[in-house]
């Protein structure tokens, strides 16, 4: 079962990070793209403060509940739903911040290489704050499976889980 959580909370991530960087014609040009875990904390931090005149900010993660929270408080289904949305948001949010960046940052051949590196890791930190996201809610939706006192059939416990893993958008 644990086993299963963590395949499908990656398939998560996974799939709001892929398409977003396939659909902004994604092209390695510099250092920190072509290595992409190459940005430090501080480097992220920096490409994220180079960026802002021309990207502005991207507000705050949404806050979701852990799963021992999402499980012992009882997180109804309307309160999840609401969750789904607040995420949906915010991975659109991440996508429009992460297309400004590609096409207007990027895209620029005037900017130093220094600069086109700040930048790919501000692209990474958007990536990574929209990971954290869906990995967070992933854990609240199965806290929240897990915490009904109820046996589910077999068709609706994987009916449950796809939600988890597909929020409704």
């Amino acid at each position: 079962m644990n086993t299963y959580k963590l395949v499908a909370a990656l398939t998560v991530i996974a799939g709001f990070c892929a398409p977003a960087l396939a659909a902004d014609g994604y092209r390695p040009q510099n250092d920190a793209q072509r290595n992409y875990k190459a940005c430090t904390s501080d480097f992220m931090s920096q490409g994220v403060k180079l960026i802002r005149p021309f990207c502005g900010s991207l507000p705050s993660r949404p806050v979701f509940p852990d799963y021992e929270q999402a499980r012992t408080s009882r997180l109804s289904l309307a309160e999840l739903d609401s969750y789904a949305v607040k995420l949906h948001q915010f991975s659109q949010q991440v996508d429009h911040y992460q297309t400004c960046v590609n096409q207007r940052v990027m895209a620029d051949g005037s900017l130093s290489n220094e600069t086109l590196n700040y930048a790919a890791c501000a692209d990474q930190w958007a990536v990574d704050q929209k990971g954290k996201s869906a990995e967070e809610w992933t854990l609240s939706c199965f806290g929240q499976i897990d915490g009904e006192q109820k046996v589910f059939t077999d068709e609706e416990y994987h009916q449950r889980q796809q939600h988890c893993v597909n929020p409704a958008r």
